[in-house]
């Protein structure tokens, strides 16, 4: 995938002028669907410039790769490049309307006490404040720690393991032993791996640290599955996950009447949610992800954009929508910065202690 921060080499400054007929352009085609033409700038707006000067700028612009020309009509549309000039320099951000603030309001008095779980509530609310798809991605919890072990025995040879992580994660599997376990070795493993293995960094149970647990524990029947089961939850909490709502929504949009190319990238989408990750995991404010930028394949005639939210030491997670490359960058960069600021707000209060909520 392209970086979306990547300047072209050799690319032309373009003049004042051209801009602000850009702009025009794209704020027209945003609002209406439809191709825009010289007489249209000349009516609807109050540009300095004649209609023949217009009309050359735009054939110009067209030629830089600014404005694409469908064959049906004679008025022009954005390509991915001039959205790209746009959201880089000419768009400005709405005023505040606080028109979110009942929706975040009611967010921030949820009582989920997962964190996948209220990522993927948080998904599904910003998919209805903006009617678009929406794409909740979780950290990948590498930094995350285990906060508790407890063993609780069912019989001689099957045991739950509960697992408590300091996310608020709660994590548990029946495990069954090759020969029978006292209580009194279930309790030693319990307090043993309470000891050796809490408050650390997943990243950081390794091997080495297990065998210490092995020395420490004996050779109880329910170490080697209480040992698999831990290494399946590091590798499980280690892998970010990809929530998707909403993608019914983008069927509303012009650009997806051919319900085949509809269905082409609905498919994409859905068939592994891991096409929608950002190109690039480190997402700073907001960004923006236009067009080709998002790879060859369906999600090449879509636009994404994405927030960042922070769980303090633990990591970084994002938040964003997907819909077609006619949208209103403003309103929805705006809409979608004020709903992270909100989510960070509300992880604070609810996962982390003070000095990691104000990290």
């Amino acid at each position: 995938m392209l970086n979306p921060n990547r300047k072209e080499s050799g690319s032309v400054e373009l003049s004042e002028r051209k801009k602000q007929i850009l702009k025009a352009i794209i704020g027209d085609y945003i609002r209406t669907a439809e191709p825009v033409g010289s007489k249209a700038l000349t009516e609807g707006h109050s540009l300095p410039f004649s209609s023949a000067t217009i009309r050359n700028e735009m054939s110009e612009l067209e030629e830089m790769g600014y404005l694409e020309k469908p064959h049906t009509s004679a008025g022009r549309i954005p390509s991915p490049q001039g959205y790209r000039l746009y959201v880089d320099e000419l768009m400005e951000q709405p005023t505040d309307t606080g028109e979110d603030e009942a929706p975040l309001q009611t967010m921030m008095q949820t009582k989920v006490r997962e964190l996948d779980r209220l990522i993927q509530e948080a998904g599904k609310l910003i998919s209805s404040l903006t009617n678009y798809a929406s794409v909740a991605i979780t950290p990948a919890l590498t930094q995350i720690s285990i906060r508790q072990f407890e063993i609780i025995p069912i019989d001689k040879m099957n045991f739950v393991i509960v697992v408590v992580t300091d996310s608020g994660t709660v994590k548990n599997k029946m495990v069954r032993t090759i020969a029978d376990v006292s209580k009194e070795e279930a309790e030693l493993l319990t307090y043993v791996l309470n000891q050796t293995l809490t408050g650390l960094p997943l990243s950081h149970i390794t091997a080495e640290r297990f065998d210490i647990v092995r020395r420490a524990a004996g050779l109880s029947a329910l170490l080697a599955p209480v040992a698999e089961y831990i290494a399946e939850l590091i590798e499980e909490l280690s892998n970010q996950k990809v929530f998707l709502e909403g993608t019914n929504k983008l069927l509303r949009f012009p650009e997806y009447r051919d319900l085949n190319k509809a269905q082409a990238l609905l498919d994409y989408m859905e068939d592994d949610r891991k096409h929608l990750l950002p190109a690039t995991r480190k997402i700073d404010g907001i960004q923006f992800f236009i067009g080709p930028e998002n790879g060859a394949n369906p999600l090449r005639e879509t636009s994404a954009i994405y927030a960042k939210y922070d769980i303090g030491h633990i990591g970084q997670g994002a938040i964003g929508i997907v819909g077609p490359t006619r949208m209103d960058y403003a309103k929805l960069s705006a809409q979608l910065s004020r709903f992270a600021k909100g989510l960070n707000k509300l992880i604070a209060e609810t996962f982390l202690d003070e000095k990691d909520g104000n990290s």
